[in-house]
């Protein structure tokens, strides 16, 4: 039995609106704005002035794009808000940058 156009049609907008997850970038493989390196490890670096006797290490820094704001996060995976960008503990201190 040939299918009917509603059926074509929710066909067609699920293959479109379905994410396509090998497409994508994993976030660990993107490359990270210097600026935004710079941001993560200022922040990080004041922590660790002010804190790191008495606090457990963070697992990252949220840094928005265009701020010249950081904001240290302790959980992981942390939830992100549009145009923000997580800096992991390892790549603020990496070598590579």
């Amino acid at each position: 039995m040939m299918p009917t156009f509603a059926q074509i049609c929710r066909e067609i907008m699920f293959e479109l609106l379905t994410p396509k997850f090998s497409r994508e970038i994993p976030e660990s493989s993107r490359l990270l704005a210097p600026d935004m390196l710079k941001v993560a490890r200022s922040a990080y670096g004041m922590y660790l002035r002010a804190h790191s006797e008495q606090m457990p290490r963070p697992a990252g820094v949220v840094v928005s794009q265009g701020s010249d704001r950081g904001q240290l996060i302790f959980a992981v995976p942390p939830v992100l808000l549009p145009g923000e960008r997580f800096v992991s503990f390892e790549e603020i201190e990496s070598q590579l940058y």
